[in-house]
């Protein structure tokens, strides 16, 4: 379980059969573009989407669109088909004024009354009845561009203001009426309307420009079907850079004077695309691949259609980052452009299934990293620890659940990537890579140009395997939670689902591929099992010296076996490989918080694990009593400092702080968390002021530090600063900051400071509702500041003044996961504040009273662990 003292990374900031002819996508796309209904496999009509007897066909679209000015007015036309006899036509809109609508069929013009229903719906409803029959939807409206970073959103960046847009999930509808629907997969045609001087940018290559009375029209060709969260546009002075290489054309986008920080991502993405073709045996299927790097992102990115949209971090970078920093950025390219498959090409009909989407591009885009990029170490990455607590909670919720709002797309929105990919993960594994391949090959020639539901992915997968993965996939995905497996010493393998200790949960049962691997008399042997029973019995491993069960760490499960059998086990723990290895410890972890197994069980493993010669394999064991943290208190901190300076203080010697042009991948992190463990809690007076020097050499020439080592020097160094010296910190910082060009040197400086005194700690607050802070990272500065402090009062005073102020500024999506991001706490007091603030608002915001629920449930389960274990971690503390 990650505690909750520091702010997480992922908060400071989530491929060959032949491809299809040019005449088989033609005719597929003719046929999508043709189709006048929503499919007929997805839900029956519901109150929450738009009624199926009225589909859109084709929409053109014309904004006048001014960077400078926050009003803007648009006209849509969007070509109908009425199935059955209404009098009322239901599209979305959000935040915008109708000025007129109206239904043209011919020389029939029928005048429609717009009012406003749920689900942001709106309903144009005629004096008499709409006879079935094509029609066109005339609207014309106004607007203002909003700053919060969703929908069309404006951005100010170096005193010049841009237009960017985030319509992913239902963020379209606040920029234009549309049919905010995935399954609605149809063409569209963009024309924009803005200054001169300005460049205009969206998904398809211009058709026309044209200029007058200093207006220029760019009048855009048209799309091939797709969903309105993919359309994607943007306006403003941009600078660009060509991306050569690809199979189409393709540019990246950037802030006016930035062209020259893109070298590293021109010179990777070719051979990134051209890996995904290969895989998916079809060649990209749009007509241009252009980047954009938003300076204001609430996102990493997002794959709109020939236009992907990132956060600026990832596209501008040194010309040559170090291995770990060049790793994000490979990744969620890798990511964005397998999604121009996975969830483009082939869409979800319906936001219950945006899993489709995001665990493939999520696997693919690992998959391509693997490929590729093999000193990165991604086959090493266990992915399902990273949705392993998530899926543990009581209150979580099923991958594939109902959605209603925004909100409820959002709810869980990590388990669609994590959960999601390790689930493939898990079904690769049992079938072989070729042969989910061609499964997922398949399915995408099937499906091109149209929408699917998980049954598609399913039977496409069955199809090329001789496992019933289906009932696999449906337990998993369907259902909350993830089982826990018990292997006695007599064969009887027992399943229950893993919960927490004091939690309750309503019991499920799984259909488990276990791949195990035991020893018996002498030989080692493999053999996969498939448990979909709570018991069975395998008198095979009844005899074994040793059970793994879970052959390269693969399975979404934990685990335990006989202690007689783990022991034999560790005495040839060699026999596993790194990801066993790793597992294993993170499995007997999982054991502890289950209360399970006692402190002595995992601090056993990990000081096993501890002396391994692999680097990733002892960052795993400190990794691991890093996640101890939540026990460390004022009665024991110096007892777990001498730990600390005793065990690990000598790695950290050995490998200095100094990082080489020949260290590995896994040596620079395990040196960065290493530092970052003794920094915070060893107590070192020595290694404080290397810090300090340290951060001043950073603060100074941001190039002279890596930015792994700099951000825990700064961290380390405001922390210990003394009473007056805070302010100095502070505004060397800030001034650093402003003077900074490439935003991770920014991210570095901003999101490391550490201080607990009243004063600075409001001017780190007040901070993030400045102009200097981008709306998209406001909430990280305020995450930041939760982490440093144990008593949060502090916190909740300048809440009190200023959240208001602080929620209008921040995107919907941080406004809904507020709670859980700044306020889950392992502190009673704490949660007393937290309860009280969000009493008296959360029920103003929606999707708000979700985030308390999940704060509520993660905090309480924390103290509940402390209490389980706080004694026999000073047991445990004293006896060293």
């Amino acid at each position: 379980m990650k505690r909750f003292t520091k702010l997480a990374v992922a908060v400071a900031s989530a491929c060959a059969l032949n491809s299809l002819s040019v005449a088989t996508v033609t005719a597929q796309e003719t046929a999508v573009s043709s189709a006048v209904a929503p499919l007929q496999k997805t839900l029956a009509d519901v109150e929450y989407r738009l009624p199926s007897q009225v589909a859109p066909t084709f929409q053109r679209i014309h904004l006048n669109i001014d960077p400078d000015n926050p009003a803007y007015t648009g006209t849509t036309t969007i070509d109908v088909t009425v199935k059955k006899t209404t009098n009322k036509i239901g599209f979305y809109q959000q935040d915008l004024t109708v000025s007129s609508a109206r239904l043209v069929s011919g020389d029939t013009t029928i005048p429609l009354s717009v009012s406003i229903g749920d689900y942001d719906m709106n309903w144009g409803e005629a004096r008499s009845e709409i006879a079935p029959g094509n029609y066109q939807l005339e609207i014309s409206f106004e607007g203002k561009v909003n700053t919060s970073s969703d929908g069309m959103y404006l951005s100010r960046f170096e005193d010049t203001n841009y237009i960017f847009t985030q319509f992913e999930d239902m963020h379209a509808r606040k920029a234009f009426p549309s049919f905010d629907e995935p399954n609605f997969k149809i063409p569209y045609q963009m024309t924009i309307s803005s200054p001169a001087h300005q460049e205009i940018v969206g998904n398809t290559p211009v058709e026309k420009t044209t200029v007058e009375n200093g207006i220029k029209t760019v009048v855009f060709e048209k799309t091939k079907p797709m969903p309105t969260y993919l359309i994607a546009y943007t306006v403003g002075p941009f600078d660009s850079t060509e991306i050569t290489g690809l199979s189409v054309p393709g540019k990246i986008y950037v802030p006016k004077g930035y062209a020259d920080k893109t070298k590293f991502v021109v010179k990777h993405t070719p051979e990134i695309l051209a890996s995904l073709e290969d895989f998916f045996g079809i060649k990209y299927p749009y007509k241009k691949m252009d980047f954009v790097a938003v300076p204001n992102f609430t996102h990493g990115a997002m794959e709109n259609v020939g236009l992907i949209t990132y956060r600026d971090s990832l596209l501008l970078l040194e010309d040559n980052p170090s291995v770990t920093e060049r790793s994000r950025p490979l990744n969620v390219i890798a990511h964005e452009l397998a999604h121009q498959w996975f969830g483009n090409l082939v869409t979800m009909a319906w936001w219950d299934d945006l899993w489709l989407n995001e665990a493939f591009a999520s696997w693919a885009a690992s998959h391509t990293m693997k490929t590729l990029y093999p000193e990165l170490n991604y086959a090493d990455r266990i992915v399902q620890e990273r949705a392993f607590t998530a899926d543990a909670s009581p209150t979580v919720k099923p991958v594939k659940k109902i959605v209603k709002s925004q909100p409820d797309v959002m709810d869980g929105l990590g388990l669609n990537y994590s959960k999601g990919e390790s689930i493939l993960q898990m079904i690769e594994s049992l079938i072989g890579t070729e042969k989910f391949r061609e499964g997922v090959q398949n399915y995408m020639n099937t499906h091109a140009w149209g929408n699917t539901v998980a049954d598609d992915l399913w039977s496409a997968l069955d199809n090329v395997s001789d496992f019933n993965l289906s009932a696999m996939m449906k337990a998993y995905l369907e259902q909350p939670g993830y089982p826990l497996i018990h292997i006695s010493k007599e064969g009887k393998i027992t399943q229950s689902r893993f919960h927490l200790a004091g939690a309750t949960v309503e019991d499920k049962t799984w259909a488990i591929p276990l791949k195990l691997t035991y020893q018996s008399k002498g030989k080692i042997l493999n053999e996969v099992v498939f448990i979909d029973k709570e018991t069975m019995v395998l008198p095979k491993i009844a005899e074994a010296d040793w059970v793994f069960p879970n052959d390269n760490a693969t399975g979404y499960f934990r685990w335990s076996v006989e202690p007689s059998q783990l022991n034999a086990l560790l005495d040839n723990i060699d026999v596993l490989n790194k990801r066993e290895k790793k597992n294993l410890l993170y499995n007997y972890q999982a054991l502890l918080n289950a209360d399970e197994i006692g402190v002595d069980s995992v601090m056993k493993l990990l000081n096993t694990l501890a002396k391994d010669d692999d680097p990733a394999v002892i960052r795993a064991a400190v990794g691991v009593l890093e996640e101890f943290d939540y026990l460390v208190n004022e009665r024991n901190k110096d007892a777990y400092a001498a730990l600390l300076n005793q065990n690990y203080m000598p790695l950290l010697t050995s490998l200095t702080l100094t990082q080489a042009e020949k260290d590995s991948a896994d040596v620079i992190r395990l040196r960065n968390q290493l530092y970052e463990l003794l920094g915070t809690y060893a107590n070192n007076q020595a290694l404080v002021e290397q810090s300090v020097d340290l951060a001043n050499q950073y603060i100074s020439d941001t190039t002279s530090v890596p930015s792994g080592i700099a951000g825990t020097a700064i961290e380390i160094a405001t922390k210990n600063s003394k009473d007056g010296e805070q302010s100095k910190w502070f505004n060397a910082i800030v001034d650093a900051y402003k003077k900074a060009q490439l935003p991770n040197v920014k991210s570095t400086l901003m999101y490391s400071m550490h201080f607990e005194d009243k004063a600075t700690v409001f001017k780190m607050l007040d901070l993030a509702l400045t102009d200097d802070i981008t709306p998209a990272n406001t909430m990280y500065m305020v995450v930041r500041v939760a982490r440093n402090l144990d008593d949060q009062t502090l916190l909740y005073q300048w809440l009190d003044k200023n959240y208001e102020a602080l929620i209008n500024k921040m995107p919907d999506y941080h406004v809904s996961r507020m709670p859980e991001f700044v306020s889950t706490t392992c502190s009673s007091d704490n949660l007393e504040l937290a309860n009280d603030f969000y009493g008296k608002i959360s029920n103003k915001y929606q999707g708000m009273s979700r985030g308390v629920e999940i704060m509520q449930d993660e905090s309480k389960q924390c103290m509940r662990l402390k209490t389980a274990f706080q004694d026999d971690f000073d047991r445990f503390l004293n006896s060293q």
